[in-house]
């Protein structure tokens, strides 16, 4: 016999015998925080460094660009507080919309960069359309405020875009300003 004791409760034969449960622990949502760079320039390191896991692995990589900008205007008295909530909260939607394996960044006060791991051009149009579904619309940034958001999004893949981290970042922003247009 084995001295193992299991915190495994009574069965019905021994009910009464103790009143305890073992409680389990609480199911808690993952916190989905986005990670921040403050320009251009550093979102260029991290797909610097990811473009050289792929073609070490012989993967794809397809960059995204997107700009969200609060369609209501912002109150003058806080103005920082809800356009940080709104893109806080537009981080999280977006970072629940891809892979894990996926990077997502938020880049400055109002834009965000994605990283689609081993994704080519048409895995990108794909992504890009969804996601302009899931993440336009409204979102509660405060006690009973919501506020809605307008999108825009671009695109570019390696190796059919380019095969540098600045160029593939151009293009996206470049995708970004010619659907806008």
């Amino acid at each position: 016999m084995s001295s193992f004791s299991s915190p495994v409760m009574a069965g019905p034969a021994q009910a009464g015998a103790s009143d305890t449960q073992v409680a389990k622990p609480p199911r808690q949502a993952p916190q989905l925080s986005i990670p921040r760079v403050d320009s251009v320039g550093e979102f260029g390191l991290m797909i610097t460094r990811q473009l050289s896991q792929c073609r070490r692995y012989g993967a794809k990589l397809a960059v995204m660009w997107l700009e969200a900008q609060a369609v209501e205007a912002v109150d003058p008295a806080s103005p920082y507080d809800l356009q940080a909530s709104l893109m806080t909260a537009v981080g999280r939607r977006l970072r629940s919309r891809v892979r894990g394996t996926d990077t997502v960044l938020q880049v400055g006060e109002g834009s965000f960069g994605v990283l689609l791991i081993d994704a080519g051009a048409p895995e990108a149009e794909l992504v890009r359309v969804r996601l302009h579904h899931a993440l336009a619309g409204s979102y509660g940034v405060g006690e009973g405020q919501v506020m809605h958001v307008r999108l825009q999004i671009g695109a570019s893949a390696s190796p059919e875009g380019g095969t540098r981290a600045a160029e593939l970042a151009q293009l996206a922003r470049a995708d970004l300003q010619a659907r806008a247009g």
